[in-house]
């Protein structure tokens, strides 16, 4: 596992999420709960946009990256739980390690196994999650992965 000093100091690296205590918290679990060796891959070259609820657009800054970059955006309802914000984190995580976009011809195969890492690393998609997940208002867009 790897130490909470280690991911709290990558969390304050990233600028868009210092003012979300809720989901700063959020991140940090699902960080710490992960293997050394998943935790490296997730989070390498990776910038989070956490966006205000209802935002349509937000602009953010970061310093050049060398190579393959990976940006993880997150639109969270206020009115998400603790449990929600886990298990999207982590399921975006997941798309992370996956590294790459979808394609037609991967279906919902992507979604899947984003589910999968997930759960390994303790943030099964459970009943209540999925039920919450459908009173949102825009629970299908929550977030996204995007690669350079």
């Amino acid at each position: 596992m790897i130490s909470k000093n280690e991911v709290k100091k990558f969390v304050k690296s990233q600028k868009s999420i210092h003012l979300y205590p809720k989901v700063r918290r959020a991140l940090e679990e699902v960080l710490v709960s992960m293997p050394k060796e998943d935790y490296k891959i997730a989070t390498k070259n990776l910038y989070l946009m956490v966006l205000h609820e209802s935002a349509l657009g937000q602009v953010m800054h970061f310093p050049r990256s060398k190579g393959k970059f990976k940006i993880l955006q997150l639109s969270i309802a206020i009115k998400a739980t603790t449990p929600v914000l886990r298990y999207v984190i982590a399921h975006e995580l997941g798309h992370v390690m996956q590294g790459r976009n979808w394609r037609k011809s991967d279906g919902s195969k992507l979604e899947d196994n984003a589910d999968k890492w997930a759960q390994k690393w303790g943030f099964a998609k459970t009943k209540k999650v999925k039920k919450s997940i459908l009173h949102l208002s825009y629970a299908k867009s929550a977030s996204r992965i995007v690669l350079e």
